[in-house]
């Protein structure tokens, strides 16, 4: 905990320059942490990310900074639900998904597809989980530095079409992008992604075109920029964070 109170000190002095620009301070627009769920324990796992995703934001509040969303990223799709029978796999992601609303965070499953040589079946689950769950978000990668997935893009389009017939007023494709070149531990969605061990996270601020993750590296040392500045100004860094003890 003690590396996450002096992460968030360093993330607050590299963003205070630039606020002071400002009519108002930068909005925190998402803290998001990264985990590896084990579905023998994943509350438990959860329980210790909302830790630190409380604390994080409990710690901007006193200096001024109020934060809009706090976020859950779990590993990709497919590895969440191995193992399971499709009945068992919707089951525990209707747990996760109620779980996310108790709690407060909101929940990303991550890409069902990372490779077009993965197995389209997690695709075809994924439509049927934004069909009827409300609340996780999801992706799938169309292109990375090996380059353009096609299958990928075909299944996505798929998606997208039984996701519009099935879900209510066809809202269950807000919860989901087709991601392109996007690097993984980004704070943003529904694109956000991890293939580690977890226990990281990344803040992602709302601001002006000022700011910069270059200034962020600058007066925070330590951290691992997030990949670069996103549309509308807004910027975000990533770092490690401890279990709370």
């Amino acid at each position: 905990m003690q590396r996450l109170i002096l992460a968030l000190l360093l993330c607050t002095l590299a963003f205070t320059a630039h606020a002071t620009t400002d009519a108002a301070k930068p909005k925190v627009r998402a803290i998001t942490a990264f985990v590896r769920l084990d579905r023998s324990s994943y509350e438990k796992q959860i329980a210790e990310a909302m830790a630190v995703l409380n604390a994080a934001k409990a710690d901007f509040a006193r200096r001024g900074y109020e934060t809009q969303t706090v976020r859950i990223v779990t590993q990709p799709f497919a590895e969440l639900v191995r193992g399971l029978s499709e009945k068992e796999a919707l089951a525990f992601l209707r747990s996760l998904d109620d779980l996310s609303q108790k709690d407060g965070f909101m929940p990303n499953v991550g890409p069902a597809m990372l490779h077009d040589a993965d197995d389209p079946a997690a695709m075809h689950l994924l439509a049927q989980v934004l069909s009827t769950l409300p609340h996780l978000n999801a992706s799938a990668i169309i292109a990375d530095d090996d380059g353009i997935h096609w299958k990928t893009i075909r299944e996505s389009a798929k998606l997208v079409r039984y996701v519009t017939d099935h879900s209510a007023r066809s809202q269950g494709n807000f919860q989901f992008a087709a991601t392109a070149m996007l690097k993984p531990l980004g704070p943003f969605y529904p694109g956000a992604w991890h293939t580690g061990a977890g226990k990281q996270f990344s803040l992602g601020f709302g601001g002006s075109r000022t700011g910069s993750t270059t200034a962020a590296r600058d007066q925070a040392p330590g951290f691992a920029a997030a990949p670069g500045d996103a549309p509308g100004g807004k910027i975000s860094i990533a770092s490690p964070y401890e279990k709370k003890r």
